[in-house]
């Protein structure tokens, strides 16, 4: 039981044991917070709320009956839920729907008010978040993300459905994805494909204006690669080459544990830490020549010396084997 709040003001009513939310005005006029309950369903919560609602980490197998309009962020992560049926279909900050049971966005729903298609909120205008769940692909998912767009941990096969443009950082990481079909046609964040199954990064953007993060996949070849990005980690795969990496790197160049024997095509000039242990280089002969933080060459098949190294290009911060 929620008491008699009069919603005039925030009403934060989490990690107390509820079991229902009967008592609960209307109309809330601040934020809304039942996270860390025992609830099951939203059945008595506001219908109005112009701050934030959060009802994470509680019991809930659906959204019905739950606000109707939030002006704020919008959290239901951590929960059974396998549909987002009941939710707004405008969420004006951040969704997240992380760490719940989700196996898709569109799910035909049967209550009491007959049959019907639930689906995500079309326009999110913060962050979305729906990482963590069983999603095999993003058909019904938000039309407009003003933010970060977040779908790792999943069981996406492919990106179709994905929005064109995000405003922010996006992650597909920890995921199915043999190939970048669908990806968005801008991303001015930092762009995650880690831990997929790619192998190849055809489709990807010209221009990363954050870092590009594709390791721990099983590419061969860096071909389709952004030719500009802040940083770029390509650690983890099976290359033998770093032909066509990125010209500029503004920040860190990861290309640990490959199949590398030698380093000719990576970047002339590194801004950030370089990167090129656990290869099986046998020269340093390339067309590196600067590297404004640390160069890091271990576990290679010569054992290089700072001396080698600093002979060969100009290293501003430290030699780390």
């Amino acid at each position: 039981m929620m008491g008699n709040p009069d919603g005039k003001s925030d009403i934060d009513c989490s990690n107390k044991g509820l079991t229902s939310l009967d008592g609960c005005p209307e109309k809330v006029k601040g934020d809304f917070n039942c996270s860390g309950n025992q609830l099951t369903t939203l059945e008595g919560a506001p219908k109005k709320i112009k701050g934030d609602f959060n009802c994470s980490a509680n019991q809930l197998t659906s959204l019905e009956n739950g606000p109707e309009e939030v002006k704020g962020d919008y959290d239901c992560s951590n929960n059974y839920l396998t549909s987002l049926g009941g939710c707004p279909l405008f969420v004006m900050g951040d969704f997240s729907c992380s760490g719940n049971q989700l196996t898709a966005f569109n799910q035909e729903i049967v209550s009491n008010r007959g049959t019907f298609l639930a689906g995500c909120p079309e326009i999110v205008e913060g962050d979305f978040n729906c990482s963590g769940n069983q999603l095999t692909a993003l058909e019904g998912g938000p039309l407009i993300v003003g933010g970060d767009y977040d779908c790792s941990n999943n069981q996406i096969s492919a990106l179709e459905e994905c929005p064109d443009i995000i405003v922010g950082d996006f992650s597909c990481a920890g995921n199915q994805l043999k190939s970048l079909d669908g990806v968005p046609r801008e991303v001015s964040g930092n762009f995650d494909c880690s831990n997929n199954q790619l192998l190849s990064l055809k489709g990807t953007l010209e221009k990363v204006n954050g870092n590009f993060n594709c390791s721990s996949n099983q590419l061969t070849s860096l071909k389709g690669a952004p030719e500009e990005v802040e940083g770029f980690d390509c650690s983890n795969n099976h290359l033998t080459s770093l032909k066509r990496a990125p010209e500029k790197v503004k920040g860190n160049f990861d290309c640990s544990w490959n199949k590398l024997t030698s380093l000719k095509g990576i970047p002339k000039k590194v801004k950030g830490d370089c990167n090129c242990s656990g290869n099986q280089l046998t020269t340093l002969e390339c067309e590196l020549k600067k590297v404004s933080g640390d160069f890091i060459l271990g576990d290679n098949e010569i054992p290089f010396t700072e001396e080698q190294v600093r002979d060969a290009f100009q290293v501003k911060g430290n030699f780390i084997t």
